[in-house]
């Protein structure tokens, strides 16, 4: 396998013509299998719900998933229980009949219905004479739902073979669930979605054809494809990786695993189609993204929403980082229950400032450090690496061993001074250290926040003050507390309280939420575009509304989230969204304590 590409989530944009603007987007999906595509569909529906446009992803593989719960209920179904239910649980080892012949699905027994067991041994190829089409058994949904396909008993279609354009009974499947998924999208948008992504395997020019044939149907759609392009095998090799951790995979052996999913590519591959430049004459708009962003083509884009995504994809990457978000230290105005204002520091507010930047830097030392710490390590290596040569050499050669110290190797002189970011070892050593900056600073514009500053030496660290990262501005309630504004102005009051995220502040300036997430695109552009490690120290709103995107919170509940002061936030950006866990700041101790996952 020397090349894989993977054709993702084909977008189509639904305008309205009359007033010539959008109104709603759905997304199709097409592509060979692997993970860049479902981090390309899940990353951009995050940031479009985030920015308010009602967004869903419509995964075909979850469909077909549906249909294996549904396939392992009517194999091993108990009285009493629909077998076509994928909600009814599953029955216990010792009430199974085939426990002897399959010794691994007690594993699978209490496992999540969406995972799939790979145990059935029923050939891929044999004949399904009972194939039909049966409602979805699932919680009820806002959307249409969706028809599944129902297998023949005792066989298992989603090994590779089920992936096989050989295998006609598979791919006649496959098409069906394609397409009933976009019919589910298309009646999604039609009650009031407004984008809606399809995340599909459409890797032919014959499946796109398709698809946008039942688009065109619908006034005022348009499609676009995004088409994601792998030929660097080490960007391929994680992908494969992480594809362990996805939903066919999660509970089998993880060298079964990759096998199986290498051979779904190769079969892929067979039928794979690029988007062509006869395509691109019928006029198909797509983008092509190389490498998870490395590259990127666009063909036929055209509109804002569209243009949007080109924008926010280009800074896609798959590079591991962390991100660390807090609130700034106790202000005099958080103790006294004000809003905003520009207040300084409480003496205990200093302290926590004090002890993040302390905690900060023993995480990430400054530029010198880390060079020097990486020297010190790599010339340690390189020294043991010539003393273990020197000692088998003398062993092969039939002399005795000559202890570490005295063994042959490389004289090392003074340590070189860090030069552009990259140390090299002195002679005998092939090592490079790579030192560049290992963290950056962000901070608002408001001194409770920027005093972090003065313990961060800037030619050490990239510290920024961004204005982007202000509190929320309360308009003429700034510097107020809130039992004024119910005292003085309890129209606007009730009116705060009965939507939050709506709410603006009166007077010249104020905001909402709404407005704090459209100054925030930049920042989240900036923080998806990053490759390294980066600290945030901002306000309460603005904190909900970055972890809101990060997490995929809904934004009506974003106005409540719980985010204290003297808590500090450890994000770490996964294909399937964010790991988050939480210190807090221990002032009897001076110091940050771990106090668990997720908010």
């Amino acid at each position: 396998m020397d090349r894989f590409r993977e054709l993702c989530a084909p977008a189509s944009i639904r305008m309205d013509r009359a007033a010539g603007s959008v109104s709603s987007i759905s997304s199709l999906g097409s592509a060979t299998s692997a993970r860049p595509r479902k981090d390309i569909c899940k990353k951009l529906c995050r940031y479009l719900s985030w920015c308010g446009f009602k967004t869903k992803v419509f995964n075909v593989g979850n469909r077909r998933r549906v249909m294996t719960t549904q396939d392992h209920a009517a194999d091993e179904s108990q009285p009493g229980i629909c077998p076509n239910d994928p909600l009814a649980p599953l029955p216990s080892a010792a009430s199974s009949p085939d426990k002897e012949s399959h010794p691994n699905i007690n594993e699978f027994r209490n496992k999540k219905l969406d995972a799939i067991s790979e145990t059935a041994s029923s050939p891929v190829g044999a004949a399904h004479p009972n194939i039909g089409i049966l409602p979805l058994r699932t919680a009820p949904q806002a959307g249409l739902a969706s028809p599944v396909v129902h297998p023949a008993q005792g066989t298992t279609l989603h090994d590779a073979n089920f992936f096989d354009a050989a295998n006609a009974d598979a791919k006649a499947i496959r098409e069906r669930l394609a397409l009933d998924t976009l019919e589910e999208l298309v009646t999604w948008l039609k009650r009031g979605g407004k984008v809606a992504i399809h995340d599909a395997t459409n890797s032919t020019v014959e499946r796109r054809r398709s698809l946008l044939e039942r688009i065109e149907r619908e006034p005022g759609i348009q499609a676009f494809f995004i088409e994601s392009i792998c030929p660097d095998p080490d960007v391929l090799e994680k992908n494969i990786q992480m594809k362990l951790n996805g939903p066919d995979y999660k509970f089998m052996d993880p060298d079964d695993a990759i096998r199986d999913f290498k051979a779904r590519i190769a079969n892929y591959e067979k039928v794979y189609q690029t988007i062509s430049e006869e395509e691109e004459n019928r006029g198909v708009s797509y983008i092509k993204i190389i490498n998870v962003g490395k590259k990127i083509i666009a063909h036929a884009i055209h509109g804002y929403l569209p243009s949007q995504c080109v924008f926010y994809l280009m800074q896609m990457h798959i590079k591991q980082r962390t991100i660390w978000l807090t609130r700034h230290g106790e202000s005099e105005f958080n103790v006294a229950n004000r809003i905003g204002g520009d207040p300084p520091l409480t003496p205990l507010g200093a302290r926590y400032t004090a002890a993040l930047a302390a905690f900060m830097k023993r995480l990430k030392p400054s530029r010198a450090q880390a060079a020097q710490e990486a020297l010190e390590a790599a010339m340690a290596s390189a020294h043991l690496h010539d003393s273990n040569d020197a000692i088998d050499g003398a062993k092969s050669a039939g002399t005795n061993s000559p202890t570490p110290s005295s063994a042959t190797g490389p004289v090392f002189g003074p340590q070189p001074e860090p030069q552009d970011g990259v140390v090299e070892l002195p002679a005998g050593s092939k090592a490079m250290v790579d030192v560049a900056s290992p963290l950056t600073i962000y901070t608002s514009t408001l001194r409770r926040t920027m005093e972090i500053t003065d313990y961060f030496d800037s030619d050490e660290y990239d510290v920024n003050n961004v204005r982007f990262l202000n509190e929320i501005y309360a308009g003429a309630f700034e510097g107020m507390t809130f039992e004024e504004v119910q005292r003085d102005h309890a129209d606007e009051y009730a009116s705060r309280q009965r939507n939050k995220l709506l709410y603006r502040y009166p007077g010249p300036g104020g905001e909402s939420y709404i407005d704090v997430i459209e100054r925030l695109r930049p920042v989240i552009i900036e923080l998806e575009r990053m490759q390294s490690d980066v600290l945030v120290v901002t306000h309460r709103v603005v904190m909900r509304t970055l972890i809101a995107y990060f997490l995929g919170i809904p934004l009506t509940e974003m106005p409540t989230l719980n985010v204290p002061l003297h808590t500090l936030y450890c994000l770490r950006p996964q294909p399937y969204g964010a790991d988050l866990s939480r210190y807090t700041y221990n002032p009897d101790m001076d110091e940050f304590e771990y106090t668990g996952e997720g908010l």
